[in-house]
């Protein structure tokens, strides 16, 4: 056998050796608990341990036209909050997300705003089902402007107390309901995680005025920090097995990520259709995005709102992140194990 051959098992049993480091770090069992890991009461997939280690106290506030919500958590001594206000005036729906962390002291993380604040009917010129400003033709905005009080209520499912605020707009055309939870909970067959807002996005009876138009709603992003926006077709629910088809835009302030989400399908008149949404842009002073429907009666939508990566790592199992660079250092090492045997063969 000569070196050349040597050689190039030696690198062979080194990539092996690195790819079974990898797959240690993909399940590492926790020690020193008596219960069973996958327990699960209230039969939701997620395990009652993960429920607990996440769990979070929620106060609210609300009057017709405000809402204040505070959720927080302790871990370890550590404490972390995010507040939510809800508002409804003339310039829309603003949701208004702060996160916080305990740095010896509260302080604000990262915070960014959300604003529904027009339903627009236009004509697909391109037939590519995303609404164009400079292509498509505009027939009608309506503005989001006049609400009925904000009505408040409570609903127990699974243990979970879940609180419920519906907003509606006075000519009942636009709804939208958020859902605010203590712990994981599925509402209308979604999981809903502890660190984000469900909100039910509704457009009844729209009065279309030409015979082939569709609708856009449009979305604002808004922020007091230096925050950049991205767009991702992967979103944390997807990453960790809670959700499917999702994409999001990303607030990223330092190391925390805010993010505004949505299911890629929406229910228009009972039938499942795709959600077309065009990716986040700054004109005129604004940050700003649609989100386009197909033509219908009663048009349904789930966005979400929330913070990312505070959610606890799932029992047994390592983060995407811890993932990423248990791989890159493989990779790594891997290469170098190529380049120094490529060396030695030359000699």
């Amino acid at each position: 056998m000569n070196a050349k051959q040597i050689n190039k098992k030696t690198l062979l049993l080194g990539g092996l050796l690195a790819m079974i480091v990898i797959s240690s770090f993909l399940y590492t069992p926790v020690l020193g608990e008596s219960h069973d890991d996958d327990e699960d009461e209230d039969d939701d997939g997620i395990s009652d341990r993960d429920e607990d280690e996440n769990r979070r106290k929620v106060e609210i506030e609300y009057s017709d036209s405000e809402v204040q919500i505070e959720s927080s958590q302790e871990i370890d001594g550590i404490s972390n909050e995010f507040k939510v206000k809800i508002e409804t005036g003339d310039e829309g729906i603003k949701i208004k997300f702060e996160f916080e962390k305990d740095n010896e002291t509260l302080e604000t993380e990262v915070e960014y705003k959300v604003v529904l604040s027009e339903i627009i009917e236009f004509i697909d010129t391109s037939a590519d089902g995303f609404y164009n400003s400079s292509i498509d033709q505009e027939v009608q905005v309506l503005k989001i402007d006049e609400f009925k009080p904000i009505l408040y209520t409570t609903e127990l499912i699974l243990n979970d107390t879940v609180h419920i605020f519906t907003v509606e707009t006075v000519d009942e055309v636009f709804s939208a309901t958020v859902y605010v939870t203590t712990e994981f909970t599925v509402i209308n067959d979604v999981i809903v995680a502890p660190n984000q807002l469900k909100i039910d996005i509704g457009i009844h009876n729209f009065n279309y005025t030409e015979l082939d138009s569709v609708l856009a709603l449009k979305v604002k992003l808004e922020s007091e920090y230096e925050v950049d926006y991205e767009n991702d077709d992967e979103t944390e629910d997807e990453e960790d097995g809670r959700a499917s088809d999702e994409q999001e835009v990303e607030i990223i302030a330092g190391d925390y990520i805010g993010f505004f989400s949505w299911i890629e399908t929406a229910m228009v008149d009972g039938v499942e259709h795709a959600v077309k949404a065009t990716p986040i842009e700054t004109s005129e002073g604004e940050n700003k995005m649609y989100l386009s429907y197909p033509r219908g009666t009663e048009i349904i939508h789930d966005p979400k709102v929330g913070i990312a990566n505070i959610i606890q790592t799932p029992t047994g199992l390592v983060g995407s992140s811890e993932i990423l660079i248990v791989s890159v250092a493989a990779i790594l090492t891997i290469t170098g194990l190529s380049v120094l045997f490529r060396k030695k063969s030359k000699r």
